[in-house]
Parts: structure tokens; C-alpha cells; sequence
């Protein structure tokens, strides 16, 4: 997976470099390795300007995997047109060294230098590369993340440091209480409605109505405000139509990538889990636009887990999977689509109707 740090931040030692991956990542990494990516010929020591991307596996479990993990991280790596590289292992030695080793010779195969590698465990780091016992210690080398300069940059820049992926994966799970209840109350009303309309005439102004409430949507995000549950309940019975989803997307360059990120979030959250494939997708595709690789990630995960085959959803996973770049996305004109998905609403108006869950 991959992430972006869109601020210029000095790291000069290695406490910096392990100090800012948290925040790249959005997360504590454990049990992983992480590259940190510069530009070809960029002197990391000049600062952040020059990291292009941030790069994460998991360990294997067993060191004969190694090798295998080896080669695709060196993948990822090429495929990002890299030239430097600093390396970060998280976890005992026994589990890290050979992973260590292997990354770096795939690297170095790969003609992508190493700068240094290190290894991180309970406060500590240790270097695969220095053999200065005075500035490497065989006991390795204290650090404080909490009152680096680094992170603290990174906290004033609005970047966030969960303590495990599994609190990032928490950020995305359904909501429960009384908000629950209500939107729970709210979509089988709407599915009630939804289902009469459809069994009597089929209905008509599906497409439209999706655009209008996703832009009120948006609307009220961008002000700051809470979508009610019927909205919630509305806009996650309408986005099962994958052409009324499609027209989500043209939104994308009329409102900031913030506000579409909070909306698809929320929405995420909110909907009955059943409904949760079309907003976890686009999510996970703004993530992906916006270089957020683990959030990304964790949100094609949420979409998945409510529909298996989800072409969005997988088209975005394959896309993190090999290390595609955000600049993948640029080029897409998505207000520039509207018309044409206007033309197919139009020619394939059975398209554009709600498909409810099952038991819905």
C-alpha cells in the first residue's frame, strides 16, 4: 500500500524517518516493512521535498516466504520509477532479518539503492547498515516519536497516527445506537416506497433524483453538517444502481477531495451494512486519488465485505495491489462524463432503479 505526505517536513535522523511513517501511513505500522521513496538522486537529508511515497508489506509468517515478498515490494518500488529508498522493519529480528535481507537484495538487483535500513522494536532501532557501535549500539538506540519535530509537524498539518490498522479499520465500522435504530427505521420505509414504485410502474427520475441527493449531500457535508437518517437511508438504497453510483463519480472536481472523502465515510458508516458497497467503493477511489493507500485499502475491504464481486471495489484493490500511482486517476475528466452517463440513464432507464438486498 501506498501514502503520500503532501507537507514539507525536515527529517534529517533516523528518528525522523520512523518519527513520520505513522502518519503517513495513518496508522502504527506492526509486524511490516516499509520503504520510504525518493527521488532519483534526492539527498534525504534536504528533508521530506523529494519523498515521492511510502510503501508497506506485511511480514511473512514464515521466513520462506521471504523471497516472494521480496520480489513484489521490489515491484511496487520500480513501478514508482524510484531511486532511493530508506527501509523501516517493524518487529524482532528473528522476524524482520530475513525479510531485511531479502528486500534488500531484491533492491539492489533492481538498482535501487538502499540508504539505510533499519529495524524498530519497542522504542528502539537498530541499522542493518552502520557498524559504528558508537552511533549504533549492539542494544540499539532510543527515540521518543511523541516529541519529535517531525511528527509534530505532521500533527499541525492535520495527519493522524491510529495506533494499529485495526483502529484505522474501526474508523470505517457501522455505527450502532440510536443512530442505528433510526436509519435502520428509515431504509426499510424507503424500501417499502422503493418496492411499491417499482412493482407499479417502474418508476421514473431514478438517475435525477440520485444526482440531486448526492449533491445536496455533498451540500451539507461541505457545510459541516450531519446527514439526517432518511438521506442516509435514501442515498443508500439509490447508489445500489451502479449508473446512479457512476453519476456519484462526476461529482468528483465540483466539490473538494475532503468533502467527498467525509461524505463517503459517513455514509459508510451509517448505511445498513447491506447497502455499504457503492459509498465503502467510492471512498476507497477518492482514497486512491488522493494517494491515502491504507484508508484506501481498509475501504475497499468495508466494500467487499457487503458484496463480494464488487467490480468498483476490486478495480481499486488490483490498483493497490500493484502499486499504481494516484496520478492513475488524474486524467479521468469526471465532470466531463456526466453527459455520456446522462445518455445511458437515459437509454437504459431499467438501469438506473434501485436493486435491494436481499431480506430488504
Amino acid at each position: 500500500m501506498t501514502a503520500r505526505l503532501d507537507h514539507t517536513v525536515r527529517l534529517s535522523r533516523p528518528a525522523d524517518f520512523i518519527a513520520i511513517v505513522p502518519y503517513m501511513l495513518g496508522f502504527h505500522p506492526e509486524r511490516s516493512i516499509v520503504a520510504m521513496a525518493f527521488e532519483p538522486g534526492h539527498d534525504p537529508d534536504s528533508g521530506a521535498r523529494g519523498l515521492r511515497v511510502s510503501v508497506r508489506v506485511d511480514l511473512p509468517e514464515d521466513s520462506e516466504d521471504s523471497p516472494e515478498m521480496a520480489r513484489h515490494f521490489a515491484e511496487l518500488l520500480t513501478r514508482h520509477d524510484i531511486g532511493r529508498v530508506l527501509l523501516i522493519g517493524y518487529g524482532p529480528g528473528w522476524h524482520v532479518t530475513p525479510a531485511m535481507d531479502a528486500v534488500c537484495g531484491r533492491l539492489a538487483d533492481a538498482e535501487i539503492e538502499v540508504i539505510d535500513a533499519l529495524r524498530v522494536e519497542d522504542g528502539r532501532y537498530w541499522s542493518y547498515y552502520c557498524r559504528d557501535p558508537e552511533c549504533c549500539p549492539p542494544h540499539g538506540t532510543a527515540y521518543d516519536a511523541t516529541n519529535n519535530p517531525a511528527a509534530a509537524a505532521a500533527v499541525f498539518a492535520g495527519y493522524v497516527a491510529r495506533p494499529d490498522r485495526a483502529a484505522l479499520v474501526a474508523t470505517l465500522a457501522p455505527v450502532g445506537g440510536p443512530d442505528r435504530e433510526q436509519i435502520t427505521a428509515a431504509t426499510r420505509a424507503v424500501c417499502t416506497q422503493v418496492r411499491a414504485t417499482l412493482a407499479r410502474d417502474g418508476g421514473q427520475g431514478w438517475y435525477q433524483e440520485g444526482l440531486r441527493q448526492v449533491g445536496a449531500a455533498l451540500d451539507k457535508v461541505k457545510a459541516g453538517q450531519e446527514l439526517p437518517p432518511d438521506m442516509i437511508a435514501w442515498l443508500g438504497v439509490l447508489l445500489t444502481s451502479i449508473i446512479i453510483r457512476d453519476g456519484a463519480m462526476t461529482f468528483i472536481g465540483r466539490y473538494d477531495d475532503d468533502t467527498h472523502i467525509r461524505l463517503w465515510t459517513q455514509l459508510t458508516c451509517r448505511v445498513e451494512p447491506e447497502f455499504a458497497a457503492a459509498p465503502a467503493a467510492l471512498l476507497a477511489f477518492v482514497a486512491l486519488r488522493t494517494g491515502d493507500g491504507p484508508l484506501a485499502r481498509v475501504a475497499v475491504e468495508r466494500s467487499l465485505a457487503a458484496d463480494a464481486g464488487y467490480r468498483l471495489a476490486t478495480l481499486v484493490q488490483c490498483a493497490l495491489h500493484h502499486g499504481l500511482p494516484p496520478e492513475v486517476t488524474s486524467g479521468i475528466d469526471h465532470a466531463g462524463m456526466a453527459e455520456e452517463i446522462s445518455a445511458q440513464a437515459a437509454q437504459y432507464p431499467d438501469r438506473t432503479r434501485p436493486v435491494l438486498p436481499e431480506g430488504w
